[in-house]
């Protein structure tokens, strides 16, 4: 990321551009989640202050992928969300009333006794999904909400219903920061500010509604009608076809040895990238640095609230071990607890049984019976075990 300095406060920002422009580092960046940058340097304050381990308490982030238990229901999935990260002052009901409320905010009442499901476990919806995922994060009621392209795999329509709820959200006074990956063009105009990335660069920061006319502003401009988060799209990829430039550009272009490579002289994706930069830092970035600069009023005890380094549980480690324990119950009995399995493993001891029945445990020949039996049963539990570790790296 190189000379990314912006502003957000409650309103739904989208970080768009395209792959390998550096959307999803600079969300974990916000996130706290890269701390350590390999490179460089830069600082990112919330309310003029430095990430801090309360702040980690007040920032929710919901990954691209849905890592959700299939076997749990999506009122089990975030009644033990609440009841492990909402704060000790609250009470059992308190907390499960929260998770029932969080439920009717997101429009899930109608499947909240569905179960999540997977590949091989039929449930809910991917919208309903991936609005799950979002109910972990806001259960908590967090300051920041930080979405790693939320819309994925999604139709138009649901897509269109998760951004509205994050436009909800905003409204309610919560900071909303989402990466977004070609929107639909009614889904671009539901954003209020956009951030353009191209190369780990900043190529836009302003209101979604003004990013075209800054864009004409500085001779970019469609020749032809089509969504403007694809002309934006297909200039940071430096993709001018169908785009007019400016003269400038125009005299930055890649000149061929073939006759053909000169009738069709265009600048390479290197120049517009570099003039998109150059355009942005000389009439945008500066005013944009100044808003930075000015302090944020905060009362002494918020800041000092801001900057504690001691973070918040929201469960004891006992309780945590417990609700855990229950949860990983309730997820793998279908798997330990069904009727093949119980069949399976009554069979083999009943088999197992009968086989050393009766061996005489005092002759040698009885003993080394005994040991082989022993090695029988502990092989199933133990053989397996490589294979699983190698399916979870």
């Amino acid at each position: 990321m190189e000379s990314v300095a912006q502003w957000i406060r409650g309103e739904v920002l989208a970080l768009m551009g395209p792959s390998g422009s550096g959307k999803t580092t600079l969300l974990n960046l916000l996130g706290g989640r890269l701390n350590r940058p390999n490179v460089g340097g830069g600082s990112i304050t919330y309310n003029d202050g430095p990430y801090s381990k309360f702040l980690k308490s007040r920032i929710g982030f919901v990954t691209q992928d849905d890592i959700l238990f299939p076997h749990l229901t999506v009122k089990g999935t975030l009644t033990y969300a609440a009841l492990l990260r909402l704060p000790k002052t609250l009470t059992k009901e308190q907390k499960q009333k929260r998770a029932i409320d969080v439920i009717y905010e997101l429009g899930l009442e109608r499947c909240q006794d569905n179960m999540i499901g997977g590949p091989f476990v039929r449930g809910v919806s991917g919208g309903e999904r991936k609005r799950v995922c979002i109910g972990n994060e806001i259960i908590i009621n967090p300051s920041i909400l930080f979405l790693d392209e939320p819309t994925s795999g999604l139709d138009s329509t649901t897509a269109l219903k998760t951004v509205q709820l994050l436009q909800d959200m905003a409204v309610g006074g919560k900071t909303v920061v989402t990466t977004i990956h070609q929107p639909s063009s009614r889904l671009f105009h539901k954003f209020d500010k956009l951030i353009l990335l191209g190369k780990g660069s900043l190529l836009y920061f302003g209101k979604s509604s003004e990013a075209m006319l800054y864009f004409s502003s500085i001779g970019c401009n469609p020749l032809i009608a089509m969504n403007p988060a694809e002309f934006l799209l297909d200039l940071a990829n430096g993709n001018i076809n169908d785009v007019s430039v400016p003269s400038e550009l125009e005299d930055k272009v890649q000149i061929g040895n073939s006759d053909a490579g000169k009738r069709n002289r265009k600048p390479s994706p290197a120049a517009v990238h570099e003039y998109l930069v150059e355009a942005y830092e000389t009439r945008v970035a500066d005013k944009e640095k100044k808003k930075l600069m000015v302090p944020t009023p905060l009362d002494e005890e918020v800041k000092a609230k801001v900057s504690s380094q001691k973070r918040q549980w929201g469960a004891s480690w006992w309780q945590q071990y417990t609700i855990l324990f229950c949860r990983g119950i309730k997820e793998r009995r279908h798997d330990y607890f069904s009727w093949l399995r119980i069949t399976q493993v009554l069979s083999t001891a009943i088999i197992l049984g009968l086989l050393w029945w009766k061996s005489d445990s005092n002759s040698l020949k009885g003993l080394q019976d005994q040991v082989n039996n022993g090695l029988v049963k502990v092989n199933p539990w133990t053989f397996p075990f490589p294979f699983h570790a190698q399916s979870l790296q």
